[in-house]
């Protein structure tokens, strides 16, 4: 994270409240500085002052935005009072939020963590997409004409006329704005909204973050745009709706302007995540998902390991690989037959998907064999993920269909961890997985281990029991 403010005293008090957060910080005084750090370093979200003394705030959105890799980084701005046209036009030029000084902690940290989330289910999204234009199962987004969407406007409690200000907000965009109850946005429909917008904005909470957490757990609308717009006097509330899953806030009275800003912004981030899970969807089926278990396959799974190296070496992210074998596997298909080993083998690629992380990849490489990838994970994490793996498969016996037998089925893992920045190619880093993997195996099964190199421990002393 990159912070960037002309004034010393704001730099060292904004830096200390981010590293008790526990946020890398990188820290400059001026705009030319900033956006040399940025093109190296592509920090995952830049601060700035909107006094910078090279450069005016508008300006340096633009540029920080120029850069391909930091296109989709967020930029958050924060000083003085700004007027409502100086703040609609530094929306405009690229900024995602502008925060009035002196800004409240709670409220910053709170929108810090949702864009960081937020950015990185983008990343993750795009890997996959990336793998999938590789191999030739999707076709790059086009340019075409987007239909206009259907937008939801609730009231829980307003500051003004909210019809007037729906009428406003109907006319500066193309979507096709509703004022519905907050039982009406609950219900089940054909067609359910592409957004939402609650607005809590009045003298009194009117229970709109409950209906927020309702949304988002809603079936059929939890993968909507969210925006809330809450008072000024409880920022305390409108922090608590970013960390329930709101996907942008605005605080004070509705603005119709800003929310023409904002609103077509989280609309096509939607859009864009539906159309990449319908390409890794449609694609995958035809070539990608093993047709046992569902998982995806062993022609997915290591261009996306490939994929997820590039990225540990650009970005200095290391990410951990685990490679699955069922123990004594051969026996269960020798005494039930093939099909009870079929049953098998998709009872446990069910416990194991259960215990995974949305942004983590699950794969049948082989017979018996499954890989898993854990973006961002340390080696602590990930032999945390690799006991939660092993405890799930170990948990009860496979019911066999005809029989009355429930054998039971154990796995070992083998867990290698890419490192952070380091030259390494897919099979050199698969082969300490596997090393791991049978050193799991040699030391009794149904455990996990962990790859270490040989010349600073020996090998006996490789990875760690149950």
């Amino acid at each position: 994270m990159l912070i960037a403010d002309g004034f010393a005293t704001h730099r060292i008090s904004l830096a200390a409240m981010l590293d008790r957060a526990f946020y890398d910080v990188i820290v400059t005084e001026n705009g030319a500085d900033a956006l040399r750090r940025i093109r190296a370093e592509q920090p995952d979200l830049v601060i700035a002052s909107t006094a910078l003394p090279d450069i005016d705030p508008a300006r340096f959105c633009e540029k920080a935005r120029a850069f391909k890799a930091s296109a989709e980084m967020p930029v958050i701005l924060l000083g003085g009072a700004p007027s409502s046209a100086e703040r609609l036009a530094l929306l405009a030029a690229g900024a995602d939020d502008v925060l009035p000084a002196p800004v409240d902690r709670r409220l910053l940290l709170a929108g810090l963590r949702n864009r960081l989330r937020a950015r990185a289910a983008d990343a993750d999204l795009s890997l996959r997409d990336d793998t999938g234009l590789t191999l030739g199962l999707a076709e790059a987004a086009g340019a075409a004409i987007q239909p206009p969407a259907r937008v939801a406007l609730i009231e829980m409690s307003a500051e003004g006329d909210i019809s007037v200000a729906l009428d406003k907000l109907q006319a500066l965009v193309p979507d096709r704005v509703e004022l519905l109850t907050a039982s009406e946005a609950l219900r089940a429909s054909a067609t359910p909204p592409e957004a939402f917008i609650i607005v809590e904005s009045g003298p009194q909470p009117r229970g709109g973050l409950t209906l927020l957490t309702q949304l988002r757990a809603s079936p059929s609308v939890h993968k909507a745009a969210l925006l809330y717009v809450g008072s000024a006097a409880r920022l305390k509330q409108a922090a608590a709706a970013l960390d329930l899953g709101a996907d942008d806030v605005l605080v004070g009275a509705l603005d119709p302007e800003e929310l023409a800003l904002r609103l077509p912004r989280q609309i096509t981030r939607k859009r864009n995540h539906d159309r990449q899970r319908a390409d890794l969807r449609n694609g995958a089926k035809a070539a990608l998902i093993d047709p046992l278990t569902g998982l995806l396959n062993r022609r997915y799974a290591l261009p996306h390991v490939a994929r997820l190296l590039e990225r540990a070496k650009d970005r200095h992210r290391g990410f951990a690989v685990l490679l699955a074998d069922l123990d004594r596997f051969k026996e269960v298909n020798d005494r039930f037959g093939h099909a009870a080993g079929d049953v098998v083998l998709r009872d446990v690629a069910r416990r194991m998907g259960s215990v995974l992380r949305p942004g983590d990849l699950l794969a049948r490489i082989g017979g018996e064999e499954f890989l898993v990838t854990l973006p961002d994970t340390s080696a602590g994490a990930a032999h945390a993920i690799g006991q939660r793996l092993r405890a799930s498969v170990a948990s009860g016996g496979v019911c066999v269909p005809g029989t009355r037998e429930h054998p039971q089925v154990t796995l070992s893992i083998g867990v290698a961890l890419s490192g952070i920045g380091a030259a390494m190619g897919v099979d050199a880093l698969l082969d300490r997985a596997d090393r791991a993997l049978y050193a799991a195996k040699d030391a009794g099964r149904d455990r996990v281990m962990a790859w270490h190199d040989p010349q600073e421990a020996p090998c006996r002393a490789v990875g760690a029991g149950r």
